[in-house]
Order: structure tokens, then sequence, then C-alpha cells
């Protein structure tokens, strides 16, 4: 068992989190988010539907999710239903009638399905196949000549309407209740999008595992210097991803 310093304590079954001095302000001064917090948004994403609903009443009671755009199950949204969307994110709230009612988390699903597999592929891949074409000198200069390019960048924007609907709507209540408390969140894949939205929107992320962002940040046409001050990105001693 963790000791209690620092920990979410008591959870249930008497369960202590990891003990961390980081903390990250909400809407209720008694009651800020941990990374463990974080940790557990991003963890029970990948749940189905009755099984996000029973681990966050069990292990985070204050909280409710209060929408959810899983793109394995179809459109069921219109006004973010779009098919060159690939992305899935989630929305937790603090309930009405508690100190966090006025807090917002958006987490970012990562890898889970084939969608996503092949999303991965098509976001980062510039990155891989630039490394890849170093190792050989003239096929290197001519593929970096081309990422460098006003061509590539160009092509490179459209990638934004894989992500789009999660920058709408979160500008979107920026605009309508902008004293709320906001954070972005992702584990993975999902983190790497939700640094590129909080270099978007300038709203801070805690992500989990993401990949490095810059270069990509750059080839869709976002300004990468505003993350050194938005983000925390934990990663795991030995993990590939952010690599």
């Amino acid at each position: 068992s963790f000791p209690t310093t620092g920990s979410r304590f008591p959870g249930p079954h008497n369960f202590n989190s990891v003990a961390c001095s980081a903390t990250f302000p909400t809407t209720d001064p008694a009651t800020p988010l941990r990374l463990a917090d974080f940790g557990f948004f991003n963890k029970v994403v990948y749940e189905p539907e009755d099984g996000l609903e029973k681990y966050l009443g069990e292990w985070m009671p204050d909280w409710d999710v209060v929408k959810e755009q899983r793109r394995e199950s179809g459109c069921h949204d219109a006004d973010s239903c779009n098919l060159k969307d690939w992305t899935s994110w989630f929305v937790f709230e603090g309930k009405p009638g508690t100190a966090l009612e006025k807090t917002t988390v958006l987490t970012v699903r990562g890898t889970k399905t084939k969608l996503e597999m092949i999303f991965d592929l098509d976001l980062w891949s510039s990155g891989g196949l630039r490394n890849f074409a170093e190792q050989f000198s003239f096929v290197g200069s001519i593929v970096n000549s081309f990422w460098s390019s006003g061509l590539a960048k160009n092509v490179y924007k459209g990638k934004r309407e894989r992500y789009q609907s999660v920058v709408d709507y979160l500008s979107g209540r920026l605009s309508a209740d902008p004293d709320r408390t906001y954070y972005l969140s992702g584990h993975s894949l999902g983190g790497g999008i939700a640094q590129l939205v909080s270099a978007q929107l300038k709203v801070p992320a805690v992500v989990i595992s993401a990949p490095g962002v810059v270069e990509t940040a750059e080839l869709l046409g976002l300004d990468p210097l505003p993350l050194q001050g938005l983000v925390v990105n934990v990663i795991p001693n030995g993990d590939p991803v952010p690599d």
C-alpha cells in the first residue's frame, strides 16, 4: 500500500494512489487534481460505456462524464460528426452541487481501435519517415527538402480535420464559459492530440506517455513554443512512445 501523504486517500477498498507533490488547481481550492486523477481519466476512457460509468462512480464520485465521442460506435451527434474526424474523446466535469462543478477535463483516448492505429501512422509518420530516410544521404536530403517545403505544410494542415471536433467543442465552451477551469488530457496518441489542441487554444494539458509534437505542430501550422508552459507529459522509464 502506498503512503497516504500526497495520495487520493481514502480510495475504494482502502487503496491509496502513488504519492506525488504535483497538483493542478480546480474550482475547489481544497480538491486539486493530482497526476493519479489524470491517470484515472485516461484509463477509464478505454472502458465500454457501462464500465466507464461504474468505475467513475466508484473512484471519483464527484465527477460526471457529460459527453462521449466514440468513433467506433458511429455518429450520434450531428454537431461533431465528420467522417474525416477520427478522434474519440470524453468530457468529465464536477457534479452540480459540488465545488468542482466549474471544472472540465477533456480527455482524448489513445489507440484502441484499428482506426486509431491508422491515425497514429497518419499523424506521426513524417518524423519516422524522415529519421529512416536520413540513413541514406541522397534519399534523406530529398525527403527532408519535401517536408520542409510549403507544399508539404499545406498538405499536412488538412490533417487537422482528424481532431477538429475537439477544437470546435472546446473553443465553443471557452467562448461561452470563459471563467470555467479547463484541462486537456490524453494517453499516447490521445496525449499527442491533446498537446496539439493545447498549442492551438492555449489550454493547459496533462498528458501521459505522449509523443513529441514539435515537428508535427509546425507542419500543421501551429506554434509549439507555448507548449513549454502549458503541457506536463508524464513519461514512465523505458516508454518507447515519447522517443
